[in-house]
């Protein structure tokens, strides 16, 4: 009887194993295929703020934006390794997803058992990988989920061990996800929770010991944002960091109001297709989390961590559809415990893991086209259609093949990933547009600011992105770049080029033959090049 159950513990490991190793093979398969799926402009802000890193160019001199500079020295770190190039960018996210996955199983084999874990990981794998979240470009909030990650596993071994170094890393590793993206400091509320639970469960409360690990903790999560900080007013670029993350970014996250986060909130449960669909399935063991039986230390925990992981999923009521990778690690987590909870008994494990296979399959097949049959550039024309980052690449080639390595371009569009390509510096910090053509208080400022950038650079070319996505002018906006822009092309400048955009391809025309229009496109990115003699 006893080798009997041996060998029946035997096969389980080995499905397991086979299981977790199919799921690997997937990851790296889809995303191996489509490492060359263009840059989109976040990656692109990633990107171009990575080059200038590794030129020596200090964060927030010469390219601002909202977000913290984590990610910005995460893609400088990952194109040091692989390569200033699409497919070095999108290897390092692989990689990072296949991390995130390393992580979840084991944090999910301490809270849901060994199938659990497995139910976790795939269920991970797939979400992560879908057009519904954007999972195949190397978002922000990749990062945030892999040091998050981290910090949580870290956090449950030093609950284990009552190791106050432990206590320490899990604290520096949730600073990390805040100093990725903005919304990961949720996450670090999330491990204090845990941490305060665990002193407090105590009979009676050591205050002292209390203290001492809340301390460490968050001594840890405090470590990269003050180093950060230092290292950044050693620079020189400290107030304008602290106007563009906390000041500025503080009045873009009030400017939401509920009508808009109501129509935004729509059209990501219209977008995200299937992904959506894992909702109820969280919500499933969301519920089992509350039967009599449950656990109450992992009641407490998934609890928790969906408590936090929401807000952060939905920081100023904007519901982008890669923000929702903040929310996998939870959604991924009470999946399994779902599975898990429906597999009690012998004829429901395989009733159970029949239903999961099935669901995944489902799931496998809605992705199919993308993940086993279209090409990149047709992935990133289906994802972001009538976006310019298929027409980037080229613009961008044209660009570097036609100036020196110390020419400089303006770009009037939100496309900072055509200043990447081009390995040229941008003539302005404002890589995207969105901020000087809203109707608020700083707009005008913004634009302003960005005309004498550019009059004082003298950019070799000029790029005038006429794509509305790459604009979304808010009425009654200030007109002043407009005006402005027209008289100084018109007085410095020559047509260099023209890509014609199309839902399904692009034509490129340069030289003196770029000046005959077309009428049948409306979306169309312009290079002009300055005038020899000016």
């Amino acid at each position: 009887m006893k080798r009997d159950n041996l060998s029946s513990d035997a096969r389980s490991a080995w499905w397991r194993m086979a299981a977790l190793l199919a799921i690997a093979a997937l990851v790296v398969y889809v995303r191996l295929r489509l490492l060359q799926v263009p840059l989109e402009r976040d990656e692109g802000e990633y990107a171009y703020s990575g080059q200038l890193m590794l030129d020596g160019v200090p964060s927030y001199q010469m390219a601002w934006n909202m977000k913290l500079p984590g990610t910005y020295a995460a893609y400088a770190l990952i194109m040091r390794v692989f390569g200033q190039s699409v497919g070095g960018i999108h290897f390092g996210f692989l990689l990072a997803n296949l991390g995130a996955l390393t992580l979840l199983y084991f944090i999910a084999r301490r809270l849901t058992g060994s199938w659990g874990a497995v139910a976790a990981c795939a269920t991970y794998a797939l979400l992560s990988l879908s057009p519904g979240v954007l999972g195949l470009a190397g978002h922000a909030t990749h990062l945030v989920t892999l040091a998050a990650l981290g910090g949580f596993l870290l956090l449950l071994r030093a609950r284990e061990s009552g190791s106050g170094a432990g206590l320490f890393w899990s604290g520096l590793c949730f600073g990390l996800a805040f100093m990725c993206k903005q919304p990961g400091i949720y996450f670090c509320g999330f491990g204090l929770c845990l941490v305060l639970r665990n002193a407090l469960l105590t009979r009676p409360v050591a205050w002292g010991l209390l203290l001492r690990k809340t301390g460490l903790f968050a001594a840890g999560v405090i470590l990269p944002f003050a180093l950060s900080c230092f290292i950044l007013w050693r620079l020189g670029t400290f107030e304008r960091f602290w106007f563009w993350t906390f000041t500025y970014a503080q009045y873009y996250g009030g400017y939401s109001d509920l009508e808009t986060a109501r129509t935004q909130l729509q059209f990501f449960l219209h977008a995200s297709g299937w992904v959506k669909w894992s909702l109820p399935f969280a919500a499933t063991g969301l519920v089992c989390l509350f039967l009599p039986r449950a656990d109450a230390d992992r009641r407490f925990i998934l609890s928790t961590l969906l408590i936090f992981s929401v807000p952060a999923f939905a920081a100023g009521f904007y519901f982008r559809e890669h923000y929702f990778i903040v929310m996998l690690p939870v959604v991924s987590l009470l999946t399994a415990v779902a599975v898990c909870e429906a597999a009690r008994g012998p004829a429901g494990k395989r009733m159970a893991a029949g239903l999961f296979v099935l669901a995944c399959a489902g799931f496998v097949c809605k992705q199919s086209r993308v993940w086993f049959e279209m090409r990149p550039e047709a992935v990133s024309r289906m994802e972001y259609e009538g976006n310019p980052f298929v027409e980037s690449v080229e613009v961008g080639r044209y660009i570097r093949e036609h100036s020196a390595a110390d020419a400089r371009v303006a770009v009037l569009g939100s496309e900072p990933e055509i200043c990447f390509y081009a390995h040229r510096r941008s003539a302005s910090g404002y890589l995207y547009m969105y901020d000087l053509v809203q109707a608020n208080d700083y707009a005008g400022k913004f634009q302003r600011e960005m005309i004498g950038e550019i009059e004082a650079a003298r950019p070799r070319f000029l790029v005038v992105v006429k794509v509305t996505s790459s604009w979304l002018i808010h009425p009654g906006a200030d007109q002043t770049l407009d005006v402005w822009a027209g008289d100084y092309m018109r007085r410095f400048y020559d047509r260099a080029g023209i890509g014609y955009i199309y839902p399904d391809h692009s034509d490129y025309v340069w030289g003196p033959e770029s000046a005959k229009g077309r009428s049948d496109t409306k979306l169309v990115i312009v290079v002009y090049q300055r005038k020899e003699q000016l």
